[in-house]
């Protein structure tokens, strides 16, 4: 049987609708997931032309990028946000004990551990790993939050941009003079590393300094510009966002930071000049560890039930709590948070600044050659560049599971809603059949009376 040129034709269109459908949503699923692309683009140019973007580098990053770009960021951030939401996490003790905890406690010890593992494993003493490596994991792992990226996609995500603010001016403010006393407690000692012990804390005067300074200009004063204009013209601030896609724009500030980055890391040349096996071990260690990090953030912001029962019997709900004031038996109360609050407390709690990981290291490590310094640099700016890629997924992940929860919310509602007008209808019916029985009955009465009258007369 032998097809016709109708049959044909109908064959070869399905197969080209289908094609067309199959390049329709590759286009949708990369516009949707534009900035992995771009920071792949961003870690290309690095690679290629680390003297543009790299600090004293053509553009002059630590000027342009560094102060400009985040600064920007955080401007359009303070035209969207809502000064109530600020408020309202500003006295939200439980999010920044969760947070600061996570980030400056928790974090620092998991990697002790992982560090004293390394070491009896004899990855140090065998050359496997160099001690230069461990050092800069012990520094990655006790500065605070990242200033720019971790707002950026907690937004992106659908979080509470504003709780991730707040966290983001407490961790730098109180990181930044907590970190080198960390650094100090928690760095191991003997063999190779008696020679990479850090300078004395005096020398630590200069990089405070340039933290704060650039906490002010780029974060804070930006920051309150934008609250100002968002208080005095509401409605020309909703236009201009609007009108030139400013929050869109952030992501687009985003990849000028991590290009920086990324060329930072590259212009060394520790990349190259180390051992690859310690390179390689590095770069796998961090993946596995901002996962593991936001699995952490993510278990303990949202607890099983049973397991915050049985932790607040014995802390919240135990009789030494019922003493505790309010505000304080409060923030230590094991619940779970909103679902925006978790995402959140996850972006803050597993990210590092290089901000103040690499001037740190600088100040702390004055005292060696400039190779040692770069290579002890070098976990700090693996972590975070490979931070950026690993949590543009979990914003991805983050923005399903968001929205799968409101879909159930909005189902259940739904269905309640359709419940209660079936009920409705079926009330109305129910009247309506009774007033028809009325109606029925009602001249059945006048007739009997009727008669009975007749009677009478």
């Amino acid at each position: 049987m032998s097809e016709t040129p109708e049959t044909h034709e109908s064959v070869e269109a399905k197969k080209s609708r289908g094609s067309i459908q199959i390049v329709k949503k590759a286009l949708g699923f990369f516009w949707s997931n534009w900035l992995v692309l771009g920071f792949g683009l961003a870690c290309v140019l690095g690679y290629f032309f680390p003297h543009v973007a790299a600090r004293g580098g053509v553009i002059r990053s630590e000027y342009s990028i560094l102060y400009g770009g985040i600064a920007l960021i955080f401007f359009i951030n303070g035209m969207q946000l809502s000064p109530e939401k600020l408020k309202e996490h500003a006295t939200n003790w439980r999010l920044h004990i969760v947070v600061q905890g996570i980030s400056l406690v928790l974090i620092p010890v998991i990697q002790l551990i992982i560090v004293r593992i390394v070491i009896a494993a004899g990855g140090v003493s065998s050359g496997t790993v160099d001690a230069s490596i461990l050092v800069g994991m012990v520094v990655v792992s006790c500065i605070p939050t990242t200033i720019a990226s971790n707002v950026v996609m907690t937004r992106n995500a659908g979080g509470d941009e504003a709780a991730a603010i707040i966290e983001v001016v407490i961790g730098n403010v109180v990181g930044s003079f907590l970190a080198p006393w960390l650094i100090y407690g928690f760095l191991p000692s003997g063999g190779g590393f008696e020679s990479l012990r850090p300078a004395k804390a005096d020398t630590l005067g200069p990089m405070y300094a340039n933290v704060m300074q650039q906490l002010g200009l780029s974060v804070l004063v930006p920051l309150v510009v934008g609250q100002t204009l968002r208080w005095t013209v509401p409605k020309q601030v909703a236009w201009t966002l609007k009108t030139f896609y400013l929050a869109q724009f952030c992501s687009v500030l985003l990849m000028l930071v991590a290009w920086s980055t990324f060329s930072g890391a590259f212009q060394t040349g520790a990349l190259t000049a180390l051992p690859k096996a310690s390179v390689i071990f590095n770069v796998f260690l961090n993946i596995a560890e901002y996962i593991l990090f936001t699995a952490v953030c993510y278990w303990i912001a949202s607890p099983p039930e049973l397991l915050a029962r049985l932790v607040n019997g014995y802390i919240a709900d135990s009789r030494l709590g019922s003493r505790l004031p309010k505000i304080v038996k409060r923030a230590v109360t094991i619940k779970k948070m909103p679902k925006e609050l978790v995402v959140a407390v996850c972006f803050c709690g597993a990210a590092k600044t290089t901000s103040v990981g690499i001037p740190l290291a600088a100040a702390m490590w004055s005292q060696l050659d400039n190779f040692t310094i770069s290579s002890i640099q070098v976990p700090v700016l693996l972590y975070t560049v490979e931070q950026v890629f690993v949590a543009q997924f979990f914003t991805i992940s983050f923005k399903w599971w968001l929205h799968r929860g409101k879909k159930g919310t909005s189902d259940v509602e739904s269905n309640i809603h359709i419940h209660r007008e079936q009920r409705r209808t079926a009330d109305g019916q129910d009247n309506v059949q009774r007033n028809r029985s009325n109606e029925v009955e009602a001249p059945a009465e006048l007739i009997d009376a009727n008669a009975l009258g007749e009677k009478r007369v």
